[in-house]
C-alpha cells in the first residue's frame, strides 16, 4: 500500500513539473511570436519609407535611373507609386501582411470569371 501511495505522489508531481514546463513554454512562443510579429511590421515600416520617400533619387530596389535624369523636375515626373510585388524584405516572410496582400490579390485574379482583374493591383505613392 505505501508503494501505491510514493508512486501516486511521484505521479502527481511529474505531472505538475510537466505542466509547468508547457505553460512556460507557450509563454515563451507567444512572446517570440509577439516579437517576430513586431519586427515584420518595422521591416513593413521601413520597407514602404525606402520604396516612397527615397525614390525620387533612387534606391537598390527600384534602381537609380531616376537619379541620373537630366533635371530635378524630369526626375519627379518619372516618380511612379510602387507595387506591392516590389516589396522584396517584406514578401521573404512567409507570415508578412504583404504575403497575405499578394494571396489575396492572386485569388481575386482567379475567382473574376473574365479573367481580368477587378479592381488594380495594389500600389503605394
Amino acid at each position: 500500500p505505501g508503494h501505491l501511495a510514493r508512486l501516486a505522489r511521484a505521479t502527481r508531481f511529474a505531472m505538475s513539473e510537466k505542466n509547468a514546463t508547457m505553460t512556460h513554454l507557450k509563454q515563451r512562443r507567444a512572446k517570440i511570436e509577439a516579437d517576430a510579429a513586431e519586427i515584420e511590421r518595422q521591416v513593413y515600416d521601413l520597407e514602404t519609407s525606402l520604396l516612397t520617400d527615397h525614390s525620387a533619387g533612387g534606391n537598390v530596389l527600384r534602381g537609380f535611373e531616376l537619379a541620373l535624369a537630366q533635371s530635378k523636375q524630369q526626375a519627379q515626373k518619372r516618380v511612379k507609386p510602387f507595387k506591392t510585388e516590389e516589396r522584396t524584405f517584406s514578401v521573404s516572410s512567409a507570415s508578412s501582411q504583404v504575403v497575405e496582400e499578394l494571396a489575396a490579390e492572386a485569388e481575386q485574379i482567379r475567382t473574376t470569371a473574365s479573367g481580368r482583374l477587378a479592381k488594380a493591383p495594389t500600389t503605394f505613392k
